[in-house]
């Protein structure tokens, strides 16, 4: 896990960031956090230390770094899939010349890829503002091989829910992180054991 910004830095190096090395970044981290998780998963309980600090490492870089809210307003306002197939056509129709994954890679990462916090010149010097929001986003560009992992996912997720549940779904996803990695284990196992006896007493009712 703790590797996969290095392999981006050598294949960033190797290409010099060129095409390649953002494709690498963009689809090939989804399936990198796909592996992770499916290999903690059947490896729980004795991963569950490895989970959570990856569900933390992904809740952090997409909160700093991953369009998340973004997009989670779009779906709001039931815009997501209006603006992926007029981003799309915009970059197909302008540019022929491109090739179909550069086109997608254009339409993709402008939805996943948006800074919390933006560093610029003026950030650079001064202010216990500015030294706030660059140390945040140098913290962001350090992190920055992990924000795409979820991308596709919650992408997903939000064009097959309604839009009315859109904000909803991000904060769901918010807290549970936060709680899945804050309590401990004997938390979870009480609140599952509550909601068990609860839905037993509404099936005994019902």
């Amino acid at each position: 896990m703790f590797l996969w910004p290095v392999i981006m830095m050598v294949i960033a190096g190797i290409f010099l960031f060129g095409q390649f090395g953002d494709y690498v970044l963009f689809f090939g981290s989804p399936v990198v956090a796909a592996i992770l998780a499916g290999f903690a998963l059947h490896r729980y309980p004795a991963t569950r230390k490895f989970l959570k600090t990856l569900v933390g490492l992904l809740l952090i870089t997409t909160v700093l770094w991953g369009g998340f809210l973004r997009c989670t307003s779009l779906a709001h306002q039931g815009k997501l899939l209006s603006t992926i197939e007029h981003t799309y056509s915009t970059y197909s129709d302008a540019e022929p010349s491109l090739s179909m994954p550069r086109v997608i890679f254009s339409t993709y990462y402008p939805l996943v890829s948006q800074p919390l916090f933006h560093v610029g010149p003026a950030d650079a010097n001064a202010t216990l503002r500015g030294t706030i929001v660059g140390a945040f986003g140098y913290t962001s560009l350090f992190l920055y091989p992990y924000a795409p992992m979820l991308g596709p996912y919650y992408l997903l997720l939000l064009l097959i829910t309604p839009s009315f549940l859109a904000f909803p779904v991000f904060w769901l996803w918010v807290v549970l992180s936060v709680l899945y990695v804050v309590l401990p284990q004997r938390a979870w196992l009480w609140m599952k054991s509550s909601v068990v006896r609860g839905w037993k007493r509404v099936r005994h009712q019902v």
